[in-house]
């Protein structure tokens, strides 16, 4: 974080740059998608759409908040562990009410339920999942691009506070899921390169890491409340990983595009 803040150095003035140099994304958005370690093994659309003419810049300070699936929040409540309550540090109602739905209480699992069919949200004790937020937010007529940027950090972030096991880039997908309507939702990772200074390749862990979110352990564990159907789908939407430099070198971009503070 810091001076070296992957929102304000890597995220926000590459997609920037990107956007504003083509808003409609035809010049951009295909050779970024095929930038992935994955991509060839990847369901890109052969036609992936433009954006429209009113585009947010979905990143930076502006991240695109996505609502978690309903699906999800009704398993949570009915797979709720008491040992993770009594780790939570809730306190109050919201603690009793969690513990009584790890406890198994039909009275308060029926109530949470309920409140979850009628979409109560927010932080409320019966939403145990809070809004994703991608690092990037691009948007077709034919898919959804969520982007996770990483850059001084070691590994991708792997659970939530009630679920041991939740891959965030998959997270993002699995959101985007619920508002794609028929388009595809497609995944990319972009990191910092191997060397130092960075290069434009991703080191072998990255690549593991990229290929790891499309294992079948990963996917069960992360997407519980999917069906294997749906699982697959969003599988064959991981791009991989690329680096920031091999990005700003596509599309000649400054490297790097924002000088640290000293």
């Amino acid at each position: 974080m810091g001076k070296q803040n992957s929102s304000q150095t890597r995220v926000e003035p590459v997609f920037n740059r990107l956007i504003d140099s083509d808003s409609t994304g035809t010049s951009w958005l295909p050779r970024l998608l095929r930038l992935g370690s994955r991509a060839e093994t990847a369901a890109i659309p052969a036609n992936i759409g433009v954006l429209a003419p009113t585009h947010k810049h979905w990143w930076g300070r502006n991240e695109r908040r996505l609502p978690p699936s309903q699906k999800l929040l009704k398993w949570l409540v009915t797979h709720i562990d008491e040992a993770a309550v009594n780790r939570s540090g809730d306190e109050g109602n919201i603690r009793d009410k969690r513990l009584l739905l790890a406890r198994g209480d039909n009275k308060t699992t029926a109530e949470a339920l309920g409140l979850i069919q009628a979409g109560k949200r927010g932080r409320l004790w019966h939403n145990l999942e809070g809004e994703s937020a991608p690092d990037a937010f691009v948007e077709t007529d034919q898919i959804i691009l969520v982007v996770e940027g990483k850059r001084t950090e070691r590994s991708c972030t792997s659970k939530t506070k009630w679920m041991p096991r939740r891959s965030q880039l998959l997270r993002h997908m699995d959101a985007a899921f619920e508002v794609r309507q028929d388009r595809r939702v497609l995944g990319l990772l972009i990191v910092e390169g191997a060397d130092n200074p960075p290069g434009d390749e991703a080191s072998s862990y990255w690549k593991a890491q990229a290929d790891e979110q499309v294992s079948e352990k990963m996917l069960a564990d992360s997407l519980p409340h999917r069906s294997p159907e749906e699982r697959a789908t969003i599988a064959s939407g991981v791009l991989g990983v690329a680096t920031w430099k091999r990005v700003c070198s596509e599309f000649g971009i400054a490297w790097p595009p924002v000088t640290d503070e000293p």
